[in-house]
Order: structure tokens, then sequence, then C-alpha cells
């Protein structure tokens, strides 16, 4: 999905929870966990190469290890009061209207003591999940914490604010509060992240980013501010800042024609790329059974892609059938001298297609089995991968859906009868079949020209769908 530049991270909360999760899964098997991260990988790099967000305002890639830093560091403390007129950090104009820099210089003079972060006060039913440092309250709420150590090769920690609409310096306490508001136009889902916070402390230079949703106010960043404290440590949990992230030139995206592929039917059974007598991991055939399209949810169960439960009755108008999708068409400005506008609507017709598959493990050893189906459209002689709404014409143009949730490229929904793992069917026995079912969200004018990878990992041979208008 292409989304405005100024998002302040690329994934949502489930896409990332999945990231983390199967990175770390103890229990996936070697082959699951490389060919499966490889290939998201690829993907969410081609949709960040896809889009300007590599220059959006929060740049938070940088900032995972500091943002589990300070997971793992925080200590709640009672809440204290400082005095101090030491103020470390300010704002200077970064070349246009809508740009700003933020500075916080370093301080020679100060000890080598490492230092950690205490936080004493946060608002009420705020809890912290230690795999991403986000703080998060039952409303939605969020807050995103990060914690730095300047680099002693640096004169100072200077960050840029995109799309900054207001800032001010406050003193919280004994620290110095570079705050500012960004823009939130065309942002949408279920984070939008308008706060842009730096907290400086006196004789240190350790600073915490802080990055704040539409629904936490002002008084609560500056209780938060006034409450956030360093006390001595053994262990360094501070990321070193050693200048914002350099941007990444995307490179040209490999072009596959229709030659290039390998065309089977439905109904045949497809052996993956990778097969090899010798691997015990790769020996496994999937063959689609069949493939379907209406405009409803019946028949199929209420889970998501991985399949939790889940309800979609947000999406379903009063007789059962799927929502037209409204999408939201935006220009989009530079963040320095212009600001992003809507310039359009429009409402476009849904379909559920559903694809009912069969995986068998042809290896010796009982394995876990990826169910992980992607489609492809034809363009011309090109077969491209991940036909999703909002595609923009140019990267002067993005929208936002009233049905993003279920429309990114990739099915919305996975179900199985037998034992899984998020969409990995576990314990398949050597020499058994088991199925699976997926479903996505298409346009309506999407159905012709399509193919499916079944096996997933962006194998060579892939099965026609044909004209499902």
């Amino acid at each position: 999905m292409m989304k405005s530049e100024h998002n302040s991270f690329p994934y949502n909360d489930t896409e990332w929870n999945n990231i983390v999760n199967d990175a770390f899964t103890s229990d996936a098997q070697p082959h699951v966990f490389s060919e499966r991260y490889a290939r998201r990988k690829q993907q969410m790099l081609h949709q960040m190469e896809e889009s300007p967000m590599r220059s959006h305002k929060f740049h938070m890639k940088k900032s995972l290890t500091a943002a589990v830093a300070v997971a793992a560091a925080i200590v709640v403390i009672p809440t204290a009061v400082y005095a101090s007129t030491q103020i470390r950090g300010y704002f200077q104009n970064g070349g246009g209207e809508y740009q700003q820099e933020m500075v916080i210089p370093k301080n020679d003079s100060v000890s080598d003591q490492i230092m950690a972060l205490q936080v004493g006060w946060m608002p009420e039913d705020m809890a912290t999940d230690p795999s991403s440092g986000k703080y998060r309250d039952p409303s939605g709420r969020a807050i995103s914490m990060f914690f730095y150590k300047i680099d002693s090769q640096e004169a100072a920690l200077t960050h840029t604010v995109n799309y900054s609409v207001s800032q001010e310096t406050l003193t919280c306490g004994s620290n110095t509060v570079l705050y500012a508001v960004t823009d939130t136009t065309g942002l949408s889902g279920k984070d939008v992240f308008d706060k842009d916070v730096w907290v400086a402390f006196p004789d240190s230079n350790y600073a915490v980013q802080l990055y704040a949703t539409t629904g936490v106010t002002k008084e609560e960043i500056e209780k938060i501010a006034e409450n956030l404290s360093l006390t001595p440590s053994d262990k360094e949990t501070a990321e070193l800042w050693s200048g914002e992230p350099q941007e990444e030139t995307g490179g040209t995206d490999e072009v596959y024609k229709v030659d290039d592929y390998t065309i089977q039917q439905i109904g045949d059974t497809i052996r993956s790329d990778f097969y090899d007598d010798d691997d015990r991991y790769s020996r496994v055939t999937v063959k689609l059974d069949s493939v379907s399209v209406q405009d409803n949810f019946d028949g199929l169960p209420a889970v998501d892609e991985i399949g939790n439960p889940t309800d979609y009755s947000q999406y379903l108008n009063a007789d059962g059938t799927v929502k037209d999708d409204v999408r939201t068409w935006y220009s989009r400005g530079d963040g320095v001298n212009t600001l992003d506008t809507k310039i359009k609507e429009e409402t476009v017709p849904q379909r559920v297609l559903v694809m009912h598959l069969t995986y068998t493990n042809e290896c010796s050893i009982t394995q876990e089995i990826c169910v992980c189906p992607s489609l492809l459209q034809k363009n011309g002689d090109r077969l491209d991968y991940g036909a999703v709404a909002c595609e923009p014409t140019d990267e002067t143009m993005y929208c936002n859906g009233t049905l993003d949730d279920l429309k990114y490229g990739e099915f919305f929904l996975f179900t199985t009868d037998r034992d899984h793992s998020k969409n990995n069917i576990t314990n398949v026995a050597p020499g058994e079949s088991v199925e699976a079912t997926v479903a996505f969200l298409m346009d309506e004018d999407e159905l012709q020209d399509l193919y499916a990878d079944i096996l997933g990992y962006g194998q060579k041979t892939v099965v026609s769908l044909g004209d499902l208008q």
C-alpha cells in the first residue's frame, strides 16, 4: 500500500508483530524462517523503495535497537521534582516553512559514566511491549520511546522534522523538551503519530526521543518528560547517535516477463523451484484445487491472515455484501515548503477471491509447511507481484482507502483444519497431504489476467487463474 511519505512507521502493528514473532519463534523450522523472512524482507524493502517514505518525517528505521533498549532498561520510579534553568536544546529553521531542525549540543565537560534511563510516570493504563518499546493504552493511544547517546565524534545531536506545523522549546523539571507537532493530512489507520519530541538531560550527552499519537496530550508529554531521569549503570542501553540515517537509494526493480515463467493450470501439482532430493525441507508440492469469486464472506470463517479470530462485520453492508472501498487521493507535499492536500475521492466495488489449496510433504521426515501464496497480474508482457489498492501513477500522489486493512497485496484470511503456527501448517507427516484456504480482497476490475504463485517465495512456476470477472 502506498502511504503518505510522512507516515511514521512503514508497518502496522499486525505486520510488525508478525515480523518479530516470525524472526524469534522458538519452534520455526530453519527453512520456514529463512525463506519467509527473506521474501517478506524483500517485499518490505520494495514497498519502501517504491514509496517516498525513504524521506519520512519520523526517522524510525534506525531506532529499533534504541526502542528495545528502552523497553529493557525502564525502571519506574516515584515522581521527583527538579529545578534547573539549563537549556540543553533548541529549534532552528531547516530550510522551509514546514521543516525544522532540533539541535541538542554535545556537552564536552561531562563524565564518561554510563547511564540508564528511568521513567517516573506514564499515563494511566499505558503498558509497554518489550519487543517494540511502544507504550499503548486500552483506548489505542500509543507512545514510542528511544534512548540515545551522542557519539563522541558528533558536535550535536541534530534531527530534522518535516511537516512541522508547530514547535516549541519547553522546560520540564530539569529537562529540556523540544516539542514538535506535525501535519496529519492523509494519515489513517490505528496509529497516527503527530508529535515528534526530544528530551535532553542537564550535564549529560544522553537524550530520549518520543513519538506520540494524536490522542496523547501536550500536558501528558510534559509530565512524562519531567519524570524522565538517568541513573548510573554498568551496562550501556542507549544506542549511539551518529547522525540521521542516510537516505537509501532504491535500485532498479528486476522485471519479469510472462515468458520467464512456467505457466500451469488449476488442478496441476506444482513442485517448488527449490525442490531438491537432498534437502529434506524443500520437498513440498502444492495444488490449487479451486478458485472462486464472491461479493461476501459467506462460507469463510472469521479469522485473519494467520488464523486468529477477527471481526469482519465492519467491512460488510447491511445485506451482507462487502462494502466498497472509498479512497481519498492526496497530492504529496515535500514537507519543507508544502503540505499534502486532498484532491479527490473515488468509490471502488470489491470482491473476495477464495483459493482452496492442497500441500503434500514428499520428504521422509515430519515438517512444517508455509501457506503463503501470492497473486500476480499481467501488465503487457510483464507479470507484476502484489496488485494493491491505491497504487499511484507517480510519486506526486497517493491515497488511503477505507478497506486498507484488508488490501495490502496479500491474503487477508487463512484457515485450515490442521494444527498451525500462524500461516504455517505444523507436524505434516511424510507423504501426508493437508488442505488450506486463503482469501484476497480485490478491486472488481482487478479480476482479469491473474496468476498465482501458490508456493510463495517468488517461484517461477505460477498458475493461471484466467479472467474471473
